[in-house]
């Protein structure tokens, strides 16, 4: 069971920055990395549907409430995102009656695919210390993840994604002749930034810092 969730958690991770890509990967890619995405989401919830059973269940510590409402907002944003992301669908999903609908799934669908982002990788980052190394090893990964985040914080002001958060700015600006690689790297120094604040926030929440 731990590996198939390793599988789906490590296919979500490598997905997200593609999908961050859009244009620079194609639309027709775009919708179909959209819909896997989707898909590995559902089984990913499949996989920990105990934490479900037991929402109301328990006692509620500061981590804990933390996490319930990180989890309850990424499960809003996977069912509103996907269904934008349809009625947008210029390839995949044509032979659904979305006329009138598109314009405001755009106007909806970017500032949330960027909080999407940003709570995913805060996600993430909650459930590092199960996958980190033991002994020195795993300070060495946590610096080279620091030393990463300060470039990150960089990229994601420079990739203007709080504009894209709060409606600043209404459509995403691409460099078509930036390469591929470079897009891809400052997206995924901006997913271990935010895996680190998530990453540090247990940690303060569990009372280690």
């Amino acid at each position: 069971m731990r590996t198939k969730h390793r599988l789906v958690d490590a296919a979500m991770v490598l997905l997200l920055p593609l999908l961050m890509a859009y244009s620079l990967i194609g639309e027709a890619f775009h919708e179909f990395a959209g819909t896997l995405m989707l898909l590995l989401f559902l089984a990913h919830h499949r996989l920990n549907r105990v934490w479900l059973k037991n929402l109301f269940r328990g006692k509620y510590t500061a981590l804990r409430s933390f996490q319930t409402c990180l989890n309850l907002l990424l499960l809003v944003f996977m069912i509103v995102q996907p269904l934008c992301g349809i009625l947008m669908s210029k390839h995949l999903y044509t032979f659904l009656p979305t006329e009138g609908l598109s314009a405001l799934a755009r106007a909806v669908h970017l500032p949330l695919a960027n909080w999407g982002f940003v709570l995913m990788c805060l996600h993430a980052g909650m459930h590092l210390g199960s996958m980190l190394p033991k002994g020195s090893g795993k300070k060495t990964v946590l610096i080279t993840m620091c030393a990463v985040s300060l470039y990150g914080v960089y990229a994601f002001f420079k990739r203007q994604i709080p504009q894209y958060m709060f409606l600043k700015l209404p459509f995403v600006f691409f460099d078509y002749n930036e390469p591929l690689v470079f897009f891809l790297a400052d997206y995924i120094s901006i997913m271990i930034l935010f895996a680190m604040l998530g990453y540090g926030v247990t940690r303060l929440l569990e009372g280690r810092l």
